[in-house]
């Protein structure tokens, strides 16, 4: 017998992928698996999901687990194959992660284990998608064990809902959330939303520029004396920005965890090399006669908006505008080129979605003037595609390439199949993005930002649920490939039940309509370290080892290389623990609970700082209001087009 200490990271899905590779073995131990689970430090920020420790038995999990109700220890005791039993459990308030202690394993199994959780997931995707099945009378059938991680949380612990609840009302606070949060958390703020009347316009979740739009309304109109912000550090730094631009600069942002929590896409553009390029190409522009305009997406720190204005005339863009930022910006400024990053996929993409375009003989002047753009023809368009000039080296590390396999199970298995969608962010990399704008042409896809595909899907659902009648009985399913990040789940679920419930009743009798929501992922994914970060260290037969273990395939803030989504980790360092130690914190209100909540507010690395002469906060909000005075007016605010059209070297 061994010992062996396994760190690993533990979210509410992937307590179930490690049950999956773990039981075999231990069902063939023989002898009893000893081991003392506790919740411990923090691994890389990421947390065991919360509502995973409010009495559910996980029984698909690792079989010897159940976590107590609020924020406490996680037990594994005295494991056998028939049975377990379990230690006391007490609660905690620390950052956690799932430290397994003193595990005693069998000399046989440790190579096992060793090779199961340091082998990269399974690429084998062939079978149909994991999937939730969204029914009538608000019912959920999840399809699959990713799509079972995901449903457990849409319907939340109400105990957790009423202490949130309570937490709020008596704080004055607000909470702002990404569409990106984990369906736990995500479930839980949609609830949150529900349980009380002051609360309806105190909680939000949308895209990161809605975000600030929604802590402003917040402090506004309910009196909000604090926000809690769930997200990435630009997200944070961005809605604080937002507050101050609008007369709220003070009310404090804080983040879920003191720690930084970061995001590579946006880190790629806070290098010399991103600098490097704008002043090359700014400066090629000019000498091939062209003048450029610096589109920079919104996902980036106020440090590389502030720089990036310093360099070149520059707006920044979400990607729902973004295609509009760059036809309106070539329609009003002659001889424009356009720098785009630090995204390159996105990018990409926007460079194909022109080719597929000008490429597609149903794309006549005429329709890309009443559709597109009143001011564009064909040959604009192609104009604007040979001044488009994209980053190249800004894509996010931690997607992870499924090759072309899963675009072949979404041909295999969904493409021609009838009421069938795909959808695809525009940061979605690949030859998924291919088959997306492909039938977005027929409208049997949408490709775009988040909100494009949730109001995609809510429409396609509105318009099958008006058409059914009596006439037709049985059921009608849509199915939705979703190319986007697994969280958005919670929000189209949402969208989904309400447009099913306001369904005229005699249509009861009659066709039944529900939405399928699919995850492009190979149900039984299961990565390690290698392809994430390298902080979780195991021993196994006294020997340092690398060994943490998470669900799925790697997510960035859009999807993998070829269209695999799953889960961004970032992301999941918020959590309904973290929201909680907010709260508390602001309750406390001592000189303690104030220096804590010193270290959650945004990064402030411009405070105080110049450029050219020019505060940099300043500077760095700049481009965000260009973006937002185009989005009111819907042209170039002049100021911007002064700013291109004089540019010189």
């Amino acid at each position: 017998m061994n010992r062996f200490i396994l760190a690993a990271k533990f979210t509410g899905s992937n307590v179930q992928q490690v049950g999956r590779k773990l039981l075999p073995l231990l069902n063939n131990a023989g002898d009893s698996y000893r081991g003392i689970g506790r919740v411990s430090e923090s691994v890389a920020g990421i947390r065991p999901s919360s509502s995973v420790q409010q009495n559910h038995q996980i029984t698909r999990s690792i079989t010897a687990a159940t976590i107590n109700t609020t924020r406490s220890w996680l037990s594994l005791h005295h494991y056998t194959p028939n049975g377990y039993a379990l230690s006391e459990m007490r609660r905690t308030k620390s950052s956690m992660a799932v430290d397994i202690e003193e595990a005693i394993i069998p000399d046989e199994l440790t190579s096992n284990i060793k090779s199961t959780v340091n082998a990269t997931y399974d690429q084998s995707v062939r079978e149909p998608f994991p999937s939730i099945v969204i029914g009538t009378e608000n019912s959920i059938q999840p399809q699959g064990s990713f799509a079972e991680a995901q449903a457990q949380f849409l319907d939340p612990d109400p105990d957790m809902v009423d202490t949130l609840r309570d937490g709020l009302l008596k704080t004055n606070m607000g909470i702002v959330a990404h569409y990106y949060m984990d369906v736990e958390l995500q479930g839980v703020l949609q609830a949150l939303k529900n349980s009380h009347p002051d609360l309806e316009n105190r909680v939000g979740i949308a895209d990161s520029l809605k975000m600030g739009d929604l802590a402003v309304d917040m402090c506004r109109e309910n009196g909000v004396t604090s926000v809690i912000c769930l997200g990435v550090d630009f997200m944070s730094e961005s809605v604080a920005a937002i507050l101050g631009k609008n007369g709220c600069g003070d009310v404090p942002v804080y983040r879920a965890t003191a720690k930084h929590i970061g995001c590579s896409l946006a880190e790629s553009a806070e290098t010399e090399t991103y600098r490097a390029w704008l002043h090359t190409e700014s400066k090629r522009a000019l000498d091939d006669g062209c003048v450029p305009l610096h589109v920079i997406y919104i996902n980036t720190s106020l440090e590389t908006k502030a720089i990036s204005t310093s360099i070149v005339p520059t707006i920044t863009c979400t990607s729902s505008n973004v295609v509009q930022t760059m036809l309106q910006a070539a329609s009003e400024i002659p001889n424009l080129r356009i720098l785009y990053g630090p995204d390159t996929y996105m990018g990409e993409n926007l460079e194909r979605l022109l080719e597929v375009i000008g490429a597609t003989d149903d794309w006549t002047d005429s329709k890309i003037k009443t559709e597109l753009h009143s001011a564009h023809t064909n040959a604009s368009l192609q104009k604007l595609r040979d001044n488009l000039v994209v980053f190249p080296q800004g894509n996010c590390v931690v997607h992870h390439m499924f090759g072309n396999q899963v675009v072949d199970t979404v041909k295999e298995h969904y493409y021609d199949k009838p009421d069938t969608y795909v959808t695809a962010h525009l940061e979605v990399p690949g030859e998924m993005f291919d088959i997306a704008i492909t039938k977005s042409l027929t409208d049997g896809g949408v490709v775009g930002s988040t909100s494009d595909i949730l109001n995609f899907i809510s429409r396609k659902v509105r318009e099958a649920a008006d058409s059914a009648t009596d006439d037709v009985v049985g059921k009608r399913r849509l199915r939705f490939i979703l190319g986007t990040e697994a969280g958005m789940v919670t929000s189209i679920v949402k969208s989904v039940q309400d447009i099913l419930s306001t369904t005229s009743p005699s249509l009861s009798r009659g066709q039944q309509v529900e939405a399928e929501i699919i995850f492009p992922v190979s149900s039984e994914a299961v990565m390690t370290t290698d392809d994430c970060d390298s902080n979780s260290i195991s021993t196994l037969n006294g020997k340092e080892t690398e060994l943490a273990i998470v669900p799925g395939v790697a997510g960035g803030e859009g999807c993998s290389t070829a269209g695999g989504c799953a889960t961004c980790p970032f992301m999941k360092m918020n959590d309904l623990d973290a929201v909680q130690d907010i709260i508390d914190l602001v309750d406390d209100n001592n000189d303690r609970s104030k220096r804590q909540l010193q270290k959650h507010l945004p990064p402030t690395g411009l405070q105080g700082k110049f450029i050219d002469g020019i505060d940099a906060i300043e500077m760095g909000t700049e481009a965000i209001l260009f973006m937002r005075k185009f989005m009111q007016s819907k042209s170039m605010p002049p100021e911007l087009v002064q700013k291109v059209t004089t540019f010189s070297k």
